[in-house]
């Protein structure tokens, strides 16, 4: 049988997978509702009654496209998943890029951690960093705006 940390755990990483912004876990007098992003509104539905106790029931989020201002001589890196940026690849050490750098075309510009598991960014075109549009340490939607350049 699955404790509630473990169907916690494996309702997250079906959200990180899918793309699910919230769901609801229910079973018998306990609730659990999981958002990652909090600052949306978003009408919640009850689960019905006839679904299993581990049932997990998607609440579709509405949609808010990520939208960066781009001048056609610009280019926005962004974020390939759902994770953590990290702008350097430990703490304390210096960050992959800053704001002023030259960067090539597959130069790494910093890690996406998701579900412990670090990825390297890549930029996917060259130019000068013009300014870096996540902080280090944020969650971000894929296809979030990390950094512009120019």
């Amino acid at each position: 049988m699955m404790s509630w940390m473990d169907r916690i755990r494996e309702a997250i990483e079906l959200a990180g997978r899918s793309g699910v912004t919230e769901m609801e876990l229910r079973e018998g007098e306990i609730y659990i509702r999981l958002s990652r992003s909090p600052a949306v509104a978003v009408p919640s539905a009850p689960l019905p009654q006839d679904q299993s106790p581990t049932a997990i029931q998607a609440i579709p989020a509405p949609s808010s496209p990520i939208v960066e201002e781009v001048r056609p001589s610009e280019h926005i890196v962004s974020a390939p998943a759902y994770g953590i940026f990290h702008q350097r690849p430990a703490p304390g050490s210096p960050p992959f890029v800053t704001v002023g750098d030259k960067v090539e075309k597959g130069q790494q510009v910093g890690l996406m951690e998701s579900m412990k598991v670090f990825s390297a960014i890549e930029a996917d075109a060259s130019g000068t960093v013009m300014a870096l549009l996540a902080s280090d340490g944020e969650e971000v939607e894929a296809g979030a705006p990390l950094l512009r350049l120019q």
